[in-house]
Protein backbone atom coordinates (compact mmCIF):
# COMPACT_ATOMS: atom_id res chain seq x y z
CA UNK A 1 0.00 0.00 0.00
CA UNK A 2 1.26 3.39 -0.61
CA UNK A 3 1.22 5.73 2.12
CA UNK A 4 2.17 8.79 1.82
CA UNK A 5 -1.77 10.22 2.36
CA UNK A 6 -0.98 14.00 2.98
CA UNK A 7 0.60 14.11 -0.19
CA UNK A 8 -2.10 12.26 -2.24
CA UNK A 9 0.60 9.20 -2.36
CA UNK A 10 2.36 10.85 -4.27
CA UNK A 11 5.83 8.51 -5.14
CA UNK A 12 9.25 10.06 -3.81
CA UNK A 13 12.70 8.44 -4.23
CA UNK A 14 12.12 6.33 -1.36
CA UNK A 15 8.70 5.24 -2.56
CA UNK A 16 10.24 3.76 -5.68
CA UNK A 17 12.90 2.12 -3.46
CA UNK A 18 10.52 0.57 -1.43
CA UNK A 19 8.40 -0.39 -4.11
CA UNK A 20 11.13 -2.51 -6.21
CA UNK A 21 12.10 -4.31 -2.55
CA UNK A 22 8.00 -5.23 -2.06
CA UNK A 23 7.68 -6.71 -5.42
CA UNK A 24 11.25 -8.10 -5.52
CA UNK A 25 11.24 -10.82 -2.73
CA UNK A 26 12.13 -13.79 -3.82
CA UNK A 27 10.34 -16.97 -4.37
CA UNK A 28 10.99 -18.58 -0.91
CA UNK A 29 9.55 -15.33 0.61
CA UNK A 30 6.76 -15.57 -1.75
CA UNK A 31 5.47 -18.49 -1.25
CA UNK A 32 1.56 -18.74 0.19
CA UNK A 33 0.87 -15.46 -1.69
CA UNK A 34 -1.65 -16.23 -4.15
CA UNK A 35 -2.68 -12.47 -5.08
CA UNK A 36 -1.25 -8.91 -4.26
CA UNK A 37 -3.54 -5.60 -4.50
CA UNK A 38 -1.87 -2.76 -4.70
CA UNK A 39 -3.75 0.45 -3.37
CA UNK A 40 -3.49 4.14 -1.72
CA UNK A 41 -4.24 5.12 1.86
CA UNK A 42 -6.03 7.90 2.32
CA UNK A 43 -8.68 9.21 -0.85
CA UNK A 44 -5.74 8.97 -3.47
CA UNK A 45 -4.62 6.11 -5.04
CA UNK A 46 -1.42 8.29 -5.86
CA UNK A 47 -1.23 11.71 -7.64
CA UNK A 48 2.46 10.97 -9.37
CA UNK A 49 6.22 11.64 -9.02
CA UNK A 50 6.72 14.07 -5.67
CA UNK A 51 8.33 16.60 -8.07
CA UNK A 52 10.00 18.24 -4.19
CA UNK A 53 12.15 14.94 -4.67
CA UNK A 54 13.74 14.83 -7.59
CA UNK A 55 16.33 16.95 -6.29
CA UNK A 56 17.10 14.41 -3.91
CA UNK A 57 18.07 11.71 -6.86
CA UNK A 58 21.79 11.12 -7.35
CA UNK A 59 23.03 10.27 -10.74
CA UNK A 60 22.37 10.70 -14.32
CA UNK A 61 18.82 11.25 -15.44
CA UNK A 62 19.27 7.44 -16.79
CA UNK A 63 19.75 5.98 -13.42
CA UNK A 64 16.96 7.83 -12.04
CA UNK A 65 14.89 6.51 -14.53
CA UNK A 66 16.61 2.70 -14.01
CA UNK A 67 15.81 3.28 -10.45
CA UNK A 68 12.21 4.17 -10.90
CA UNK A 69 11.20 1.50 -13.58
CA UNK A 70 12.73 -0.62 -11.55
CA UNK A 71 9.95 -1.67 -8.94
CA UNK A 72 7.30 -0.94 -11.98
CA UNK A 73 9.23 -4.68 -13.80
CA UNK A 74 8.73 -6.09 -11.10
CA UNK A 75 5.29 -5.51 -9.90
CA UNK A 76 4.53 -6.14 -14.35
CA UNK A 77 7.08 -9.64 -13.61
CA UNK A 78 4.74 -10.96 -10.36
CA UNK A 79 3.81 -14.46 -11.60
CA UNK A 80 0.18 -13.83 -9.55
CA UNK A 81 -2.46 -11.87 -10.42
CA UNK A 82 -2.21 -8.10 -8.92
CA UNK A 83 -4.93 -5.92 -8.81
CA UNK A 84 -4.88 -2.10 -8.51
CA UNK A 85 -7.62 -0.91 -6.31
CA UNK A 86 -7.88 3.16 -7.47
CA UNK A 87 -9.54 5.68 -6.04
CA UNK A 88 -9.30 9.21 -6.44
CA UNK A 89 -6.35 10.32 -8.18
CA UNK A 90 -4.82 8.27 -10.77
CA UNK A 91 -1.87 10.42 -12.58
CA UNK A 92 0.91 9.66 -14.34
CA UNK A 93 3.34 7.38 -12.36
CA UNK A 94 0.31 6.59 -10.13
CA UNK A 95 -1.65 5.71 -13.51
CA UNK A 96 1.28 3.64 -14.68
CA UNK A 97 1.65 1.56 -11.18
CA UNK A 98 -1.98 0.30 -12.18
CA UNK A 99 -1.57 -0.22 -15.72
CA UNK A 100 1.92 -2.74 -14.46
CA UNK A 101 -1.48 -4.72 -12.79
CA UNK A 102 -3.35 -7.32 -14.28
CA UNK A 103 -6.73 -6.06 -13.01
CA UNK A 104 -7.87 -2.44 -12.03
CA UNK A 105 -11.20 -1.80 -10.07
CA UNK A 106 -11.93 2.02 -10.39
CA UNK A 107 -14.03 4.38 -7.92
CA UNK A 108 -16.60 6.46 -9.82
CA UNK A 109 -14.75 9.56 -8.61
CA UNK A 110 -11.48 8.13 -9.41
CA UNK A 111 -9.90 10.42 -11.95
CA UNK A 112 -7.01 8.99 -13.98
CA UNK A 113 -4.60 10.31 -16.66
CA UNK A 114 -0.77 10.48 -18.21
CA UNK A 115 0.05 14.15 -17.81
CA UNK A 116 3.54 13.56 -18.65
CA UNK A 117 3.05 15.67 -21.84
CA UNK A 118 2.71 19.02 -19.49
CA UNK A 119 6.10 18.89 -18.37
CA UNK A 120 7.49 18.08 -21.85
CA UNK A 121 8.14 14.58 -20.96
CA UNK A 122 6.28 11.03 -22.09
CA UNK A 123 5.30 8.13 -19.48
CA UNK A 124 8.57 6.46 -19.15
CA UNK A 125 7.06 3.73 -16.67
CA UNK A 126 5.61 1.08 -18.68
CA UNK A 127 2.33 3.40 -19.81
CA UNK A 128 3.02 4.32 -23.23
CA UNK A 129 3.70 0.00 -23.59
CA UNK A 130 0.75 -0.83 -21.63
CA UNK A 131 -1.75 1.77 -22.22
CA UNK A 132 -2.47 0.99 -25.93
CA UNK A 133 -2.67 -2.73 -25.39
CA UNK A 134 -6.09 -1.71 -23.43
CA UNK A 135 -7.67 0.90 -24.98
CA UNK A 136 -6.43 0.57 -28.87
CA UNK A 137 -3.21 2.87 -30.18
CA UNK A 138 -5.26 5.48 -31.08
CA UNK A 139 -6.98 6.03 -27.74
CA UNK A 140 -3.60 6.21 -26.39
CA UNK A 141 -2.21 8.75 -27.97
CA UNK A 142 -4.79 10.54 -27.61
CA UNK A 143 -4.77 10.58 -23.65
CA UNK A 144 -0.63 10.72 -23.91
CA UNK A 145 -0.59 13.89 -26.18
CA UNK A 146 -3.44 15.74 -24.68
CA UNK A 147 -2.38 14.58 -21.08
CA UNK A 148 -5.98 13.67 -20.89
CA UNK A 149 -7.91 13.22 -17.33
CA UNK A 150 -11.00 10.16 -17.72
CA UNK A 151 -12.90 9.48 -14.93
CA UNK A 152 -13.44 5.99 -13.44
CA UNK A 153 -16.51 5.00 -15.65
CA UNK A 154 -14.85 5.94 -18.94
CA UNK A 155 -11.88 4.13 -18.01
CA UNK A 156 -14.08 1.13 -17.61
CA UNK A 157 -15.75 1.71 -21.45
CA UNK A 158 -12.77 2.81 -23.07
CA UNK A 159 -10.59 -0.16 -21.60
CA UNK A 160 -8.21 0.93 -18.82
CA UNK A 161 -9.99 -0.70 -15.98
CA UNK A 162 -12.19 -3.57 -15.19
CA UNK A 163 -14.68 -2.29 -12.66
CA UNK A 164 -16.16 0.30 -11.48
CA UNK A 165 -17.72 0.87 -7.63
CA UNK A 166 -18.98 3.42 -5.68
CA UNK A 167 -15.75 4.65 -3.33
CA UNK A 168 -17.23 3.14 -0.06
CA UNK A 169 -17.91 -0.48 -1.74
CA UNK A 170 -14.05 -0.23 -3.18
CA UNK A 171 -12.25 -2.30 -0.51
CA UNK A 172 -15.34 -5.30 -0.21
CA UNK A 173 -15.24 -5.10 -4.15
CA UNK A 174 -11.57 -5.61 -4.07
CA UNK A 175 -11.23 -8.08 -1.44
CA UNK A 176 -14.18 -9.84 -2.52
CA UNK A 177 -11.79 -10.59 -6.11
CA UNK A 178 -9.16 -11.14 -4.52
CA UNK A 179 -10.78 -14.11 -2.50
CA UNK A 180 -11.30 -15.65 -5.59
CA UNK A 181 -8.17 -15.26 -7.54
CA UNK A 182 -6.50 -16.66 -4.37
CA UNK A 183 -8.53 -19.41 -4.49
CA UNK A 184 -6.81 -22.64 -6.32
CA UNK A 185 -5.97 -23.83 -9.32
CA UNK A 186 -3.05 -21.84 -8.32
CA UNK A 187 -0.62 -23.66 -10.47
CA UNK A 188 -3.32 -22.86 -13.82
CA UNK A 189 -3.65 -19.08 -13.03
CA UNK A 190 -0.23 -18.78 -13.39
CA UNK A 191 0.52 -20.60 -16.03
CA UNK A 192 -2.43 -18.76 -17.72
CA UNK A 193 -0.76 -14.96 -16.58
CA UNK A 194 2.25 -16.08 -18.35
CA UNK A 195 0.76 -17.25 -21.75
CA UNK A 196 -1.73 -13.97 -22.06
CA UNK A 197 1.05 -11.67 -20.85
CA UNK A 198 3.09 -13.11 -23.97
CA UNK A 199 -0.18 -13.04 -26.35
CA UNK A 200 0.30 -10.34 -28.38
CA UNK A 201 4.18 -11.01 -28.79
CA UNK A 202 4.31 -14.22 -30.39
CA UNK A 203 2.42 -16.04 -33.54
CA UNK A 204 -0.41 -18.26 -33.09
CA UNK A 205 2.16 -21.34 -33.93
CA UNK A 206 4.38 -19.83 -30.81
CA UNK A 207 1.26 -19.16 -28.52
CA UNK A 208 -0.09 -22.76 -29.22
CA UNK A 209 3.39 -24.61 -28.67
CA UNK A 210 3.38 -22.60 -25.29
CA UNK A 211 -0.23 -23.32 -24.73
CA UNK A 212 1.01 -27.30 -24.80
CA UNK A 213 4.11 -26.86 -22.41
CA UNK A 214 1.94 -24.86 -20.17
CA UNK A 215 -0.55 -27.41 -20.03
CA UNK A 216 1.96 -29.77 -19.20
CA UNK A 217 3.13 -28.63 -16.80
CA UNK A 218 -1.01 -28.36 -15.09
CA UNK A 219 -1.48 -31.48 -15.44
CA UNK A 220 1.62 -32.32 -13.91
CA UNK A 221 0.08 -30.31 -10.75
CA UNK A 222 -1.55 -31.72 -7.92
CA UNK A 223 -4.10 -29.68 -7.91
CA UNK A 224 -4.89 -31.12 -11.57
CA UNK A 225 -4.61 -34.33 -9.85
CA UNK A 226 -7.38 -33.60 -7.13
CA UNK A 227 -9.64 -32.03 -9.62
CA UNK A 228 -10.12 -35.03 -11.68
CA UNK A 229 -10.12 -36.83 -8.73
CA UNK A 230 -13.56 -35.37 -7.68
CA UNK A 231 -14.84 -35.07 -11.03
CA UNK A 232 -14.81 -39.23 -11.98
CA UNK A 233 -17.45 -40.74 -10.27
CA UNK A 234 -17.10 -43.02 -7.06
CA UNK A 235 -17.01 -46.91 -7.20
CA UNK A 236 -17.98 -46.46 -3.47
CA UNK A 237 -20.82 -49.12 -3.09
CA UNK A 238 -20.14 -51.14 -6.51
Amino acid sequence: MLNRPDVLNAMSVEVFGALAVAAGRDRRSRDGIEVVVVSGRGRSFSSGIDLASLGEVAGTPADMIARAQAGFRKVAALPMPTIAAVQGHAYGAGFQLALMCDLRVVTEDASLGLLEMRYGLIPDLGGSTRLPLLVGPARAKRMVWLAERIDGAEAVRVGAAELLVPAAELDVTVDGLASRLAAPPHVAKREAKKLLDRAHLVSQSEGMDAEAAAQLTCMASPEFAEALGRSLPSKAGR
